[in-house]
């Protein structure tokens, strides 16, 4: 999950250099909702792939000691759970940083245009 926070945090700095190169909003956010795609994907696999793991293990240990099913079942979907929480955590957390770097290209770009269609200041002569 971790390295998934990472990516997130790679791809909002990259979409602000992007931003650096005069690209336009429309470039920006859809790169931002790119990224979200893709981290909602690497997401989505660690939690399929500890899900997995998570009923080997069950698997294991039931046959190990058989006496503790129900109990390794009950531990084994508490893990699950534990998990999805991360994994809605982790994709919660890249989408609120890629609004960020939206909504701050945005504020950019509209900067930008101000401070283009502003008229030039005029300086009055000293008399």
């Amino acid at each position: 999950m971790k390295k998934t926070i990472a990516l997130t945090v790679l791809a909002s700095a990259a979409l602000a250099f992007a931003a650096c190169d005069n690209k336009t909003a429309d470039t920006i956010e859809e790169k931002s909702d790119e990224a979200k795609e893709a981290v909602a994907t690497k997401a989505e696999e660690a939690k399929d792939a500890a899900s997995q793991k998570i009923d080997e293990a069950k698997d294991a240990a039931k046959e190990a000691a058989p006496a503790a099913a129900a109990a390794v079942d009950t531990m084994a979907e508490k893990a699950k759970d534990a998990t999805q929480d991360a994994a809605d955590a982790t994709k919660d957390a890249a989408e609120n940083a890629v609004d960020k770097v939206q909504d701050a290209a945005s504020d950019a770009m509209d900067k930008a245009k101000d401070a283009m269609s502003s008229p030039a200041p005029t300086s009055t002569p000293n008399r």
